[in-house]
């Protein structure tokens, strides 16, 4: 009986390391990028959130605004913000609504929205001006995408159009 204790004890082991062993592998493998670690709190853009390049401008707000739903959304803008985040973010919607700007904008509203957004973005980040920006995108998300949520902020000229 004792013997069968130690094997039972010596297999649980095994188990447990190789489970161990197997999620620091797999850890691993999602903080590497091109062959080196990041940090834990460095800023990480995906592909999956980021494409190259948006075919559409609805595509460009639903990620956008999802971005802000995760970071600023249900009360997280009143705790500490990550504005490093919230700037390189803000970069990245000027960088993409310069495309969209360069390639024409048809609806005028949008437009008008869209440079908006940018200008707001160019300035230097407060909690008023992210809380600012998550509330143009809601609000576009809502015109563009139908997006299924109560509120509406009122803060864009493309809400409402047709």
């Amino acid at each position: 009986m004792d013997q069968a204790k130690v094997m039972f004890s010596i297999i649980s082991l095994l188990v447990a390391a190789t489970f161990a062993a197997l999620y620091i592998y797999i850890f691993s493998l999602h903080t590497e990028v091109n062959g080196t670690k990041i940090k834990e709190n460095e800023y990480q853009v995906s592909a999956a959130s980021f494409p190259a390049e948006y075919e559409q401008v609805e595509e460009f707000v639903a990620d956008f605004h999802a971005f802000y739903n995760r970071t600023t959304g249900y009360g997280m803008i009143d705790r500490p913000m990550d504005l490093e985040a919230q700037e390189r973010q803000a970069t990245a919607s000027v960088a993409y609504i310069d495309v969209f700007l360069d390639n024409g904008v048809a609806h005028e509203d949008l437009k008008k929205d869209l440079m908006s957004i940018k200008e707001l973005s160019s300035q230097t980040l407060t909690t008023t001006e992210v809380r600012a920006l998550h509330r143009y995108f809601h609000d576009l998300d809502k015109a563009l995408n139908n997006y299924d949520h109560e509120d509406t902020f009122g803060v864009t000229d493309t809400f409402g159009d047709d």
